[in-house]
């Protein structure tokens, strides 16, 4: 049987029944058996997915990356509950604050927040997180067949999708969510849109189809993950450059389509570019593999070894990917779906050989500094499975194409049978063989998964035990006027520290605690000075607002404090005086430290190691080429005493973003709030608007001349928002209808001109 596929070059050869061919019978050539064939695989992956991942429905405390994404989810919940938007608002809680849902992907958050209203913000993460993945075959199984594959290989593209497991423990293999894997939930939310976005954008690039669903979930995929979104749109080239002959139309449509994405989400990238100056480069991932990837000679080891889908296991799924591979090569000069698909998977191989490969070459790319190339498997994951169905069908039909041309006799008997007569018993024949060969790696996935349950499991049974001891210390110490806490860091012994089997550092932050020590999970500026933290040097306790230690019993203190209180194996300390480790410190300036947002960790460094923070004599910072503000000392020797006193403070950071102090100075001071700079923190001082500075390491500080004064710092967000939304519902709304009514319009205009007999003339 032969079909035309819009978007391709010419009338191609497609098998009729394709996998069907090889199990057809008399009873069972109907439409309905073989529609239900293929989907019984799709539900078959579904049912392993929900029952082997069902602990991760279950509220807990996260070791991972989740333990960030719950207290975003928390912090969007509560801004919701008072009616405020999450988007313009200052993130108070890590790295010393930031407008971090302006700087990271928060969508997803932002969403689960206003579920958790209803049904509260542990449990709802945790359902996301299992019905996302859970179900994700669902969206394999739909995008495939938006691709115009088969339902046999778009339904064995979905029957891999939960198996894949990878040595790099990233990719959209179970390995990057559960409870013992990386936690990248925010994936986890485009997961779903990417692969919809590649199906519709192609069928809008090459057939001038779904326009509206190709903005709407490009769109998705910006607001929910960049680095997904950023593959997706180096993604639309390779639509244009399989069609040579359509270069100039295609780029148009690309253009267009590409166009109404950026508008429908200019509240996503607006906002991120106007701060692109304050968002701090990581140092510590520079020149790693977490930057740079693994390089072409590393990756292709993986491949030809099965590691990038089968890593210790018979390498069932790279085969298949290899085969795809092939066919897809050999259809490329008349199957554009084979160029689609192939190109999309070489695309994701070039990306993934990373800077260690490309080195230079990749400073083409716009934004290449912030995309982590170790990320870019998920491309060779996606593409991978769909390229796996299109090789299974591929064998299974060049075999039942041979047994016709050898053994034509053999394959009429089998067909003419008993067998052949009753259709469920080759279904079901052909679901035994499927399970047969994927035990394997269904057996190395439900092993996987049940050791995060066993975890998830453990980690519930110490919440009442050892979660109580920590939510108690620290109750205590909000008790006590609250402040900032340190439980160690990855670094140190912090990684040793453990409430259950969750880092302490890291659990604080799910306890939705101000702490230092879950390093590197922002862009705040604060980001890598907190990095540089030294728990030898009571100046950086000082310098950071940290007020309180959270230690194991027997751990002594690594600076001078005082006990607390005992709960369980944990003890609280407070450190040094109340005045040095507060929010707010009247503190002197001395010299200038020049940085920029690559710079500032190890341009700091030296002022954390050194007594200055201890002495509240900061240096102001010279950044990004703008002029530093002039210090209040020009000499050492004119300290006499401290530069002035705190009289009393208050300060909401979360809901409010506001800080008060009345404060003493006795001489030209600065009124330093030990949160992360940014320029949307404002200051007056007695009732007059006074500019803000940037004091070492990264913090914002306002001057005042000796006497009195009454210091108020408030954060402003973006305030373009309200006009970014208007613009984003009117693209999509435009998309959705604009489409529509073109078409009726031209239809009308075409019954106009052709007369009374319309289109049948």
């Amino acid at each position: 049987m032969s079909r035309v596929l819009r978007g391709t070059d010419k009338r191609i050869a497609v098998p009729a029944g394709d996998l069907v061919a090889l199990t057809t019978t008399a009873g069972d050539r109907s439409s309905r058996w073989r529609r239900r064939r293929p989907l019984d695989l799709v539900i078959l992956a579904v049912i392993f997915n929900l029952w082997s991942l069902r602990s991760e429905r279950l509220a807990v405390a996260y070791p991972n990356d989740s333990g960030m994404h719950l207290q975003m989810t928390a912090v969007a919940a509560s801004l919701l509950r008072h009616g405020i938007s999450p988007f313009d608002h200052w993130y108070p809680l890590l790295s010393l604050g930031s407008p971090f849902f302006v700087q990271y992907q928060s969508f997803s958050a932002v969403l689960t927040g206003a579920l958790s209203i209803l049904f509260g913000t542990a449990d709802t993460y945790a359902w996301s997180l299992y019905l996302l993945l859970g179900l994700w075959p669902l969206c394999v199984y739909w995008s495939t067949r938006l691709l115009d594959w088969g339902r046999w290989e778009s339904a064995i593209a979905a029957a891999l999708a939960p198996l894949l497991f990878a040595v790099t423990g990233r990719g959209f293999g179970h390995q990057s969510y559960v409870w013992i894997g990386s936690g990248l939930w925010s994936q986890l939310w485009a997961m779903w849109t990417l692969p919809l976005a590649w199906a519709f954008s192609w069928r809008f690039v090459s057939q001038r189809r779904s326009f509206f669903p190709a903005v709407a979930t490009l769109s998705l995929t910006i607001a929910f993950h960049f680095l997904s979104a950023y593959l997706g749109a180096l993604t639309l080239a390779v639509w244009i450059l399989i069609r040579p002959s359509q270069f100039v139309a295609r780029t148009g449509r690309t253009l267009v389509m590409g166009g109404a994405a950026l508008l429908a989400t200019a509240w996503v990238t607006v906002p991120l570019v106007v701060h692109l100056k304050w968002l701090a480069v990581n140092q510590f991932q520079v020149g790693t593999s977490i930057n740079n990837s693994y390089g072409a000679r590393q990756v292709m080891d993986w491949l030809l070894t099965g590691q990038i889908y089968d890593w210790r296991r018979l390498p069932l799924i790279s085969l298949l990917v290899g085969v795809g591979l092939v066919t897809c090569v050999r259809r490329w000069s008349y199957d554009e779906r084979a160029r689609a698909l192939s190109g999309a998977w070489f695309l994701s191989l070039l990306l993934f050989f990373g800077r260690t490969t490309w080195g230079p070459l990749l400073d083409v790319l716009p934004g290449n500094q912030s995309l982590l190339f170790q990320r870019y498997i998920m491309g060779l994951h996606l593409a991978g499975l769909a390229l796996a169905g299109v090789g299974a069908v591929a064998l299974v039909s060049g075999t039942n194409e041979q047994l016709r041309r050898r053994a034509p006799d053999a394959l009429a008997r089998l067909r003419d049978g008993r067998i052949g007569r009753i259709g469920w018993l080759a279904t079901a024949a052909t679901m035994i063989a499927v399970v047969i060969l994927l035990a394997p790696a269904w057996t190395q996935i439900a092993i996987y998964d049940h050791a995060s349950a066993s975890w998830i499991a453990y980690q519930r049974g110490v919440a009442p035990t050892q979660g109580a001891d920590v939510s108690a210390l620290v109750a205590e110490a909000e008790s006590l006027g609250g402040g900032r806490i340190y439980a160690g860091m990855p670094s140190n012994w912090g990684h040793q520290f453990y409430v259950g089997a969750v880092p302490v550092y890291i659990y604080l932050e799910q306890l939705n605690v101000d702490a230092v020590g879950f390093t590197l999970r922002t862009s705040s500026l604060m980001t890598d000075p907190e990095a540089y933290f030294d728990e030898h040097q009571p100046g950086d306790y000082a310098a950071l607002g940290v007020r309180y230690l959270l230690l194991p019993v027997g751990h002594p203190p690594p600076v001078r404090a005082t006990l607390l209180r005992t709960a369980g194996p944990y003890r609280l300390w407070r450190v040094g005086s109340a005045s040095s480790s507060a929010l707010i410190q009247v503190v002197d300036t001395y010299g200038v430290i020049t940085a920029d947002n690559a710079t500032l960790g190890p341009r700091t460094a030296a002022f954390l190691r050194s007594t200055r923070p201890a002495e509240a004599v900061y240096a102001t910072i010279a950044f990004a080429g703008a002029s530093a503000a002039t210090p209040t000392l020009t000499s050492l020797s004119q300290r006499r005493g401290p530069a002035g006193n705190v009289i009393s403070q208050s300060h909401d950071l979360l809901l409010a973003q506001r800080a008060r102090a009345v404060v003493v100075a006795r001489r030209d001071a600065v009124v330093l709030l030990k949160v992360a700079y940014d320029p949307g923190w404002r200051a007056t001082v007695d009732g007059r608007a006074t500019p803000t500075i940037m004091v070492a390491p990264a913090l914002v500080g306002v001057e005042v001349t000796p006497g009195r004064h009454v210091v108020i710092f408030t954060y402003h967000g973006y305030p373009y928002y309200g006009l970014l939304d208007a613009v984003g519902v009117a693209t999509l709304v435009g998309a959705g209808v604009g489409p529509w009514w073109w078409r009726r319009r031209a239809g009308v205009d075409q019954r106009g001109t052709l007369g009374p007999s319309g289109g049948d003339q």
